[in-house]
């Protein structure tokens, strides 16, 4: 079995549509990786700050860090129309004015300037790239945009959840720690520690931390050990 980029993205829009895989991804709260990530930025004395989201879905994460007075700007994309529409519809409704969200393939080139961004964010974003050359480009996108010195947050699933555990016994994919979501059908990667050290190469590691907490997956709950790990784009 595989599976295209264009049917990964279709997959996908129709989870936003209907969500019912990780109904949380339809709620309003940020994830739980973002108030960390704020702390560590706040931590770091950073002021007006202009950020990046990859993969932002209808834009929890964005639409938060936005209220922080640190932060002056944020553009946050995704593949999906029916996220990007939703997120424009939630910022309208929130007077959201810091947020610019856009329809954009992480897996092709970004229509921003190199040395941009003060911070990024993958929220899982990688997690949902299908090819290893497609999660190897937007991470290669996010090290061009990123400002000499500047932050990238990777929050993404590991080897060790529960439920991952599970679909990579039953549902392997092709590639090493993945795997073919039953009743959906989309693709999903898992990562040990190296994998992502690999995956972000050029980046220097910071802080790396594993936070364990139950997520539910199709509203059934399941112990996870998330990867929250903070890269840095060398200084020239």
């Amino acid at each position: 079995m595989s599976i295209s980029h264009e049917e990964q993205r279709d997959k996908w829009n129709e989870e936003h549509r209907h969500p019912f895989a990780l109904l949380q991804m339809d709620d309003h709260n940020p994830s739980s990786s973002v108030g960390l990530y704020v702390d560590f930025l706040k931590g770091k004395g950073i002021s007006q700050a202009i950020g990046v989201e990859m993969g932002c879905g209808k834009g929890r994460n964005s639409i938060a860090l936005s209220k922080e007075n640190f932060v002056s700007h944020i553009e946050a994309f995704d593949f999906s129309y029916v996220a990007i529409s939703t997120a424009k519809e939630r910022a309208k409704e929130e007077d959201v004015r810091k947020v610019h969200f856009a329809v954009m393939d992480a897996t092709r080139h970004w229509m921003f300037p190199s040395d941009h961004f003060h911070f990024g964010l993958d929220c899982a974003a990688s997690t949902d790239i299908e090819s290893p050359e497609g999660r190897q480009y937007a991470i290669e996108e996010m090290f061009r945009v990123l400002k000499p010195g500047a932050y990238a947050l990777c929050w993404a699933m590991s080897e060790r959840d529960e439920y991952h555990i599970l679909m990579r016994a039953q549902f392997p994919a092709e590639e090493q720690n993945a795997f073919y979501q039953p009743r959906t059908g989309k693709f999903e990667k898992v990562f040990t520690e190296e994998e992502l050290d690999s995956l972000y190469a050029k980046f220097n590691v910071v802080e790396k931390r594993r936070i364990s907490k139950v997520t539910r997956f199709f509203d059934t709950p399941y112990a996870t050990d998330m990867h929250w790990r903070i890269y840095q784009k060398p200084i020239k």
